[in-house]
């Protein structure tokens, strides 16, 4: 059976989502370049006419991943149809995703420096769907801080910072629903609301 030809930039999106997807379920050191090529039904020449190495691959699909994780935050926050307390909700727990998505990934220098990279960029990246979630809720008036943007970032920058450390000092993501529990209580006074308007089970 002939293989399909496909043009180059379809292809190199198929292998970049099958990247994601394998580096997710096995991790980078049990992911090879044979796993990724085979599964698209391609070839070793065709996978190094994308790109050179695996860590390449890599590189690019958490890139990639990183793309999506923002999309999706903006997708939740900016969809009306989702009752504007319940996003702030679905926000957490898809960061949740991210964050056991990034511990199957673990584990390698070279995966550390990517995700450093990587971090600045969901950062920046997923302030200004927070700041229009909060600058709907100002105009509802369920919301009173002065300056959304500030208030994205800092919520946004504060959320990172607080499970990272929590993921150092225990060596584990056991502990993270409780820290997203503890962040809605933690930024009431911020959003000028009271810390049950936004909240988040530890279940």
């Amino acid at each position: 059976m002939a293989r399909v030809v496909k043009k180059p930039e379809i292809r190199k999106n198929e292998l970049l989502d099958i990247a994601i997807k394998l580096f997710m379920e096995k991790g980078y050191e049990n992911t090879s370049v044979k796993d990724i090529y085979t599964e698209a039904d391609g070839s070793f020449g065709m996978f190094y006419h994308h790109f050179q190495s695996k860590e390449e691959v890599f590189e690019a699909a958490m890139d990639k991943y990183t793309d999506l994780f923002v999309s999706g935050i903006s997708d939740i926050l900016l969809d009306r149809t989702i009752p504007y307390q319940e996003r702030y909700k679905h926000v957490f727990i898809h960061w949740l995703g991210l964050i056991n998505g990034r511990d199957r990934v673990r584990g390698t220098q070279h995966d550390v420096e990517v995700f450093r990279v990587l971090s600045s960029k969901m950062l920046s990246g997923a302030i200004d769907p927070v700041e229009h979630y909060l600058d709907e809720g100002i105009e509802q008036g369920i919301i009173k801080t002065k300056d959304s943007r500030s208030s994205a970032t800092f919520i946004i920058y504060g959320i990172f910072g607080l499970t990272s450390e929590e993921r150092k000092r225990i060596g584990s993501n056991e502990n993270v629903c409780h820290i997203f529990a503890n962040i809605s209580r933690l930024i009431a006074p911020i959003l000028g609301v009271d810390e049950n308007t936004f909240s988040f089970s530890e279940e």
